[in-house]
């Protein structure tokens, strides 16, 4: 066996899973991961807001 064999069944592996798990779901996949991208960025940085609050009111920390 040589490291082709590895590679093309590699590619094959993921062609497979390309066909039959993402093409069924046509454009829906991508829009649901579009929309939970923004939610999680938005969720960031209302949590980023928020250390950042606690951080300026916090004499004790090495600046």
């Amino acid at each position: 066996m040589s490291s082709a064999d590895i590679f093309y069944g590699l590619g094959k592996s993921a062609y497979w899973l390309f066909e039959n798990t993402l093409e069924p779901t046509g454009e829906m996949f991508w829009k649901v991961m579009l929309v939970f991208g923004f939610i999680a960025f938005g969720y960031w940085m209302f949590r980023q807001v928020q250390y950042n609050k606690i951080a300026a009111n916090d004499p004790n920390q090495i600046k």
